[in-house]
Order: structure tokens, then sequence, then C-alpha cells
């Protein structure tokens, strides 16, 4: 008998190692709206990530929970720090996503370079920030409406998310293209 009691200690005490294992490297996420479709739906329950000290780097494309405010939002990360956004309209074979408010340019380093079609202003994701949007670009309420979001406010990722439904591929950090977000 006493074996067994010794057993059941062992496996209770292995259980809650590997529940506040789970607890403290997991969140669970609730998706509300429509601004993800069709990745996800409304009222779909994702498992997050925690950001912790172990969590490895942020990528382009990557499906993050978010404190805004007093909310907490699910959004794909567009850019980041120190990437290039071209505001001004259309721009190589990138597929056009949306239109930034134009009173938006004020939170991004901006630059005006001359190229072929004229002066354009180039707008950079300041550092310790990213641009996030929503899949169902129609719907979504994202950087494209209040701006870029502090890297502090990032609460987790998505493990495992399926590709965006449009091209997010842009420039890499460093190169000389930008990836238009216009209507």
């Amino acid at each position: 008998m006493r074996n067994a009691s010794r057993r059941q200690t062992i496996l209770i005490a292995l259980f809650l190692v590997i529940v506040f294992f789970f607890m403290t490297m997991f969140r669970m996420g609730v998706v509300r709206g429509a601004s993800m479709e069709p990745t996800y739906f409304n009222g779909q329950v994702v498992l997050v990530r925690r950001m912790n000290w172990f969590s490895g780097r942020l990528h382009r494309g990557d499906v993050v929970l978010l404190r805004k405010d007093r909310d907490v939002i699910i959004k794909r990360i567009y850019r980041l720090p120190g990437e290039e956004i071209d505001a001004s309209g259309p721009n190589g074979p990138n597929v056009a996503l949306a239109t930034f408010r134009h009173d938006l340019a004020d939170y991004y380093e901006q630059q005006v370079i001359d190229t072929p079609r004229g002066p354009q202003t180039r707008l950079t994701v300041p550092e310790g920030f990213v641009v996030v949007i929503g899949d169902n670009l129609k719907v979504s309420e994202d950087s494209r409406v209040f701006g870029p979001l502090p890297l502090r406010d990032v609460l987790g990722v998505v493990p495992g998310a399926p590709p965006a439904p449009y091209d997010n591929s842009g420039p890499t950090p460093g190169s000389s293209q930008s990836t238009a977000l216009a209507p």
C-alpha cells in the first residue's frame, strides 16, 4: 500500500508541475469580432504563448494578443520596429492593404525621398513599436486607425498561426523597397 501511495503523490506532484508550467507559459484568448476572419472567427478560443524572457523574437506575420487601452485584442504583426511603410499608394507586386489616416503620420518617423514618380514620404515604424492589422481588412480597426503599438503591450503570440490571407512579405529591414497600404 505504501508504494501505491507514493506513486500517487509523485503523479499528483508531476501533474501540478505540468499545470504550473502551462499556466505560466500559455494563456487562452477569445477572438471577439470579425477583424481576424477568415483566419479566426468570433468566439474562437486560441492558445497564446506568453511573452517572457524565454520568448523568441517577434516576426512579421505573427498573430499576437496585445493590450490596447483597456482592451485585449488579437491582430497580426504587419511591420516591426525600423521597417518602412509607404502610405502614398500601391507599390510593386504587393497587395494593396488599406490607407493610413493622414493624422497618423505623426506616430511614425518620416523621411521625404525623391522617386521617379516624384517626392514621397516614407514612414518608418519607431523603435519599440509594431504595426498590427487584422486579416479582415475591410472591418478591422488596427494600426491604420490608431497607429503603432508599443512592444511592451504584446502579451503573447499564437503558435502555429496560419499565414496572412494577403501579401505580408514587403521589404526586409534595410531594403530600398517598401510596401504600400492603399485602398
